[in-house]
């Protein structure tokens, strides 16, 4: 078995730039693993899995190992055919990087808003006890802010405290200056807090406690256009 596999048939390509499909093949990256398996490890829908598993055995991706004999239909093993796969950027879908990191942010960032909007409208019905919730345009005694919060709070921004419903969930977008050498302690901060988050999450799942959160960082450089254009929002 090949350590990397180069990838450059178009329907293997369209399979590993597939998420779900990606996610599937990964359980069978370097061992074996059946189709119940992948399906219960990933909380997949098992014919999902299965539909899944023939396009990748027809595209070359994934092997059969052997088959476990049991009353009826006996149980297929799998394995990928390779411990790791590379598809050359000139081969994929996206015409360059910024077409790429795209259609990677969008389907995230729509997640997270809606997760976010459905835990903001929960918080505001609990504890709103009836006070208007609307967007405000207000001059803050440095500069303009355009923010939401309740009629009657105080005309602050949110980062001098917040006025609006107690809840786990933030949202925030801030542009402007940084030297390289802050940009790059910023960025040794955020890997830092993320590896710290992995171990949590790693944690309380393996002792059966918590609940769902995500938390979405992005640190970047901008051109002059980008930045005024972030302030305005």
């Amino acid at each position: 078995m090949s350590s990397l596999q180069h990838v450059t048939d178009p329907q293997a390509i369209r399979l590993l730039t597939t998420p779900r499909v990606g996610r599937i093949l990964g359980q069978f990256l370097t061992r074996e693993q059946t189709a119940g398996g992948a399906a219960r490890a990933l909380g997949l829908d098992l014919r999902v899995v299965h539909r899944d598993l023939q396009s990748l055995l027809a595209a070359g991706l994934l092997c059969e190992t052997r088959r476990e004999p049991r009353a009826g239909r006996p149980i297929r093993h799998y394995r990928a055919s390779a411990e790791a796969y590379f598809v050359p950027r000139a081969l994929t879908p996206d015409a360059d990087f910024s077409e790429h990191f795209e259609r990677q942010f969008l389907p995230i960032d729509q997640r997270l808003a809606r997760a976010g909007g459905r835990e903001f409208e929960r918080a505001i019905a609990e504890q709103g006890r009836g006070r208007e919730w609307g967007l405000r345009l207000y001059w803050d005694g440095q500069e303009t802010q355009m923010d939401e919060s309740y009629a009657d709070a105080e005309l602050r921004g949110v980062l001098t405290g917040w006025q609006g419903p107690r809840l786990n969930a933030f949202s925030g977008l801030t542009a402007g200056l940084l030297t390289q050498e802050e940009a790059t302690d910023m960025l040794r901060e955020m890997i830092e807090l993320f590896h710290r988050l992995r171990e949590k999450f790693d944690a309380n799942k393996a002792a059966g406690r918590g609940e769902p959160f995500a938390i979405r960082s992005v640190l970047t450089p901008l051109d002059e256009d980008d930045l005024n254009a972030l302030k305005a929002w």
